[in-house]
């Protein structure tokens, strides 16, 4: 049985309420999908896990058998055993359970013990200590807002003409590069309303959505920045902060 045959495997077990046998498989999947094919580092830390946390609401040794994996990589990167890989394992475990101060405490303790390691965490840490509400710190580790905001544009505008050209797929591929370039905006939105610099953040909002030149492309992107229900967890609480003026604002531009 191959890795995505023992991924459907699970979900098939689960639609048939058999709760171990979809365990089983899910924990098999995480543990050794990547030696099979590193292609499916993606779904390993997003729908493999989404339907492991599905699993935990009908069936809670599921939910604490993720913890408990989530515990002992935790404690490997503390013993200083660990890499990026592993420390972007537990932070995506941690966002699927809602437990963006797991992730905080976590790069707080290796900044303090293992900087080399943090300073390579730094980019996938970063939502969840905004999530808490440590913008000082956000602010610190973040890379100028606007360099990286245009910086981001161009890629957008750089790949979004050469999806057409792709070999087909049923994965939306164009909302995917434009939910990624919206999650970087927002990051640093919420960064730059949480430490008190509203005018800032909304100058930078207006900036992304001005950077592209596209018309449709344009409003995708506008739609995509200033939506509020569909906002990332991790996101809200720091983008709440520019109000609903500012999302009025944008949609109207």
């Amino acid at each position: 049985m191959t890795a995505l045959e023992r991924f459907e495997a699970a979900r098939q077990a689960t639609k048939e309420g058999r709760h171990e046998d979809a365990l089983r498989d899910l924990a098999w999947f995480h543990d050794h999908a990547l030696e099979e094919n590193r292609s499916l580092a993606g779904v390993r830390l997003s729908y493999a896990l989404r339907d492991w946390i599905n699993l935990g609401q009908l069936y809670p040794p599921a939910l604490q058998a993720l913890q408990a994996v989530r515990d002992r990589k935790t404690q490997t990167l503390l013993r200083g055993e660990g890499d990026r890989r592993l420390f972007h394992d537990v932070e995506a475990i941690n966002e699927r359970l809602d437990d963006a101060r797991a992730t905080h405490a976590l790069y707080l303790a290796l900044a303090e013990r293992q900087p080399e390691l943090a300073s390579q965490c730094t980019g996938l840490a970063l939502p969840a200590i905004v999530a808490v509400g440590d913008y000082a710190l956000a602010d610190r580790l973040r890379p100028a807002p606007e360099a990286a905001i245009r910086a981001s544009a161009a890629r957008l505008a750089a790949e979004i003409p050469r999806i057409k050209h792709r070999p087909y797929t049923r994965a939306p591929v164009r909302w995917a590069e434009i939910r990624g370039y919206a999650d970087t905006v927002r990051l640093h939105l919420a960064i730059t309303a949480g430490i008190g610099d509203a005018a800032e953040a909304r100058r930078l909002a207006a900036l992304a959505v001005d950077l592209i030149d596209s018309p449709p492309l344009r409003a995708a992107v506008r739609k995509e920045i200033a939506r509020r229900d569909d906002l990332p967890r991790l996101y809200r609480r720091g983008w709440a902060r520019h109000g609903r003026k500012q999302r009025q604002r944008m949609r109207a531009r």
